[in-house]
């Protein structure tokens, strides 16, 4: 034998050796390293029996294969098996385009050191262009899997990774990176301020079209996309689901700009996206939401300034989205919608989740694709709506800054219709509603004339009446009924009041400190929808029976049972309105 000939032999002998054993080297020549052990040990690759995830990891790094797999006979897909990650982190996978692949197997990188009172962190991606798939992660309490090469990938639809129990489960950092597929959990219980994805890289997509969404279930924060002193610029998040969220779904924080949220559905989060205030030289600006879907929120659907209230139009930027104002609903019917907002905005109508008073509406689902106003900032738009529903709308300016949700509008039938007035025996408070101005004799009306006895008119906001009296002249000062307004009828029995009109518009009415009479003519609605416009002015409503010849009264829980309260503001029906000041009534568009 030659001296060539035994140094091959020697050089192949050693590397046998060294491998552990017999794995041929056409395992390491395909690419592939298989994990073979749960240990977190040192190991040694290839080995049938001993190739740790850190060895492999190691292997990757020092120029060996590019992929890490997983033994499905020690890693059974069935019965997934648990790698114990100690008080030592695992080696950082620094390879460019390396892939670690739990797909087919069953692989829980799990912390064994959860007592430690320093965050504990599970895997570390630096390279360019990484993946990691097909694993699941739980227990750390710092960052389950850092991803901050550019260009990496977590997670896909054919293998998805799985988060459990982390206090970040994945952090972003570098650029260009895809999360797609994962799912994502915690226990609020045991982890009150985890975070489901925090980005600080740009142009990072987090979810995508049909299986690449993301779900997050159960943390403080959903999304959290931070710059700081570095803006982070063109972050996309699309068709995830978020669900249980105590504080905000999507946190776009300090130095975050150009991030489009669309087609997410929020479902119980404490908020559904946050804008933080713009600190310069680090603006927060030009993030736009589009198709979302949102229900069952603790507050509102999108703050601008994280401050939990509604900001009002207008104000100068610089600011979040720079303060783009939120559109004006101006009427709403079955046959269409319009509206008012900044000129040449994009507005998205939204189907809203109303309660009483509409402090915290909020869209629940889309009506249909967004529609842009003219150069007036006029807009219009065709809808599927029944009278009743309540709607709220979205603006987006041309630099892409979206606003808040606008303030509640009704839908309504298109016009209020009052027709005859029946009167009862007894008082009878209620409105005229003839064509024209109707003259009173000493008969009223004529052909009825035993059956009204007397006819008084409520000046507003004093003590005083005007009088009208069938059996004598004296004392009379009322002399005719005006179409619209309100009486006061005494009759013997049951009269019908002639006439009846119809208007497409909503008549406002200026009440006097004290009690008014008023006939509502507008959108027949819940009282503190009916009456939002005396802002806070209003101290009681009453409405007459007739049936029964007593009040009914809507306040603050406060009348006696007997009065039989009222939940309905009815259109043409007469009330009385108790008010602090002078202030204009504006019923609902009808």
């Amino acid at each position: 034998m030659s001296a060539r000939t035994g140094l091959l032999l020697l050089v192949a002998v050693a590397a046998v050796l060294a491998g552990g054993g017999g794995w041929p080297p056409a395992a390491r020549a395909a690419g592939i390293v298989t994990v073979t052990s749960t240990a977190d040990a040192a190991g040694t690759c290839p080995h049938p029996s001993n190739c740790t995830l850190r060895a492999a990891i190691a292997a990757v790094n020092s120029g060996g294969p590019s992929t890490i797999r997983f033994d499905p006979a020690v890693f059974p897909a069935a019965a997934p098996a648990v790698i114990s990650v100690g008080s030592s982190p695992l080696p950082p996978l620094t390879a460019d385009g390396a892939t670690i692949d739990g797909s087919g197997s069953g692989v829980i990188l799990r912390s064994a050191s959860a007592s430690l009172s320093v965050p504990h962190d599970g895997l570390r991606v630096t390279g360019s262009g990484a993946t990691i798939r097909g694993l699941a992660f739980e227990g750390f309490s710092g960052v389950c899997l850092h991803a901050e090469g550019t260009n990496a990938t977590v997670g896909s639809p054919a293998a998805p990774n799985r988060f459990h129990d982390c206090g970040v489960a994945i952090r972003v950092a570098g650029a260009a990176g895809t999360v797609a597929a994962n799912d994502i959990s915690a226990d609020p219980a045991s982890l009150p301020d985890a975070i489901g994805i925090l980005v600080s890289g740009s142009n990072v997509t987090i979810g995508g079209a049909g299986a690449a969404r993301n779900t997050i279930d159960g943390t403080a924060v959903g999304v959290r996309v931070t710059g700081g002193s570095v803006p982070v610029a063109g972050v996309t998040i699309e068709n995830n689901s978020f669900r249980r969220i105590s504080s905000a779904c999507v946190d776009l924080a300090a130095g975050t700009s150009g991030t489009t949220v669309r087609g997410n559905a929020f479902e119980d989060c404490g908020t559904g996206i946050v804008v933080a205030p713009s600190v310069e030289p680090a603006p927060v600006d030009r993030n736009s939401f589009a198709a979302n879907t949102f229900s069952a929120l603790r507050g509102l659907a999108i703050d601008l300034g994280a401050d939990g209230l509604r900001n009002p139009p207008g104000q100068p930027p610089p600011g979040p989205n720079g303060w783009v104002a939120y559109p004006a609903i101006t009427r709403a019917t079955p046959s269409g919608i319009e509206g008012t907002t900044c000129p040449g905005c994009r507005v998205e109508i939204y189907l809203a989740s109303h309660t009483p008073g509409g402090q915290t509406d909020y869209g629940t689902v889309p009506l249909g694709p967004p529609v842009t106003a003219d150069a007036s900032g006029r807009f219009s738009a065709a809808a599927m709506v029944s009278p009743g529903q309540w709607l709220v709308a979205l603006a987006t300016d041309a630099q892409g800054n979206t606003s808040e949700f606008s303030r509640p509008a009704r839908v309504g039938s298109g016009a209020v219709v009052c027709g005859n007035v029946q009167l009862l025996p007894g008082w009878n408070h209620v409105a005229y509603f003839g064509s024209a101005p109707l003259i009173l004799g000493d008969a009223f009306p004529s052909a009825e004339s035993p059956a009204v006895t007397a006819i008084y008119q409520a000046v507003d906001g004093t003590s005083q009446y005007r009088r009208w009296l069938a059996a004598t002249s004296a004392g009379r000062t009322l002399a005719a009924l005006e179409p619209g307004q309100e009486y006061w009828f005494l009759a013997t029995a049951p009269v019908t009041l002639p006439g009846g009109f119809s208007v497409s518009f909503p008549v406002p009415v200026t009440l006097q400190p004290g009690w008014n009479d008023l006939v509502y003519i507008g959108g027949s609605a819940d009282p503190r929808d009916a009456l939002a416009s005396l802002e806070g002015k209003l101290l009681e409503v009453a409405k007459w029976d007739a049936g029964t010849q007593r009040w009914r009264r809507f306040g603050d829980g406060t009348a006696p049972a007997w009065t039989a309260g009222f939940d309905l503001v009815e259109a043409c029906a007469t009330y009385q309105v108790r008010v602090s000041e002078t202030v204009t009534l504006q019923p609902l568009q009808p």
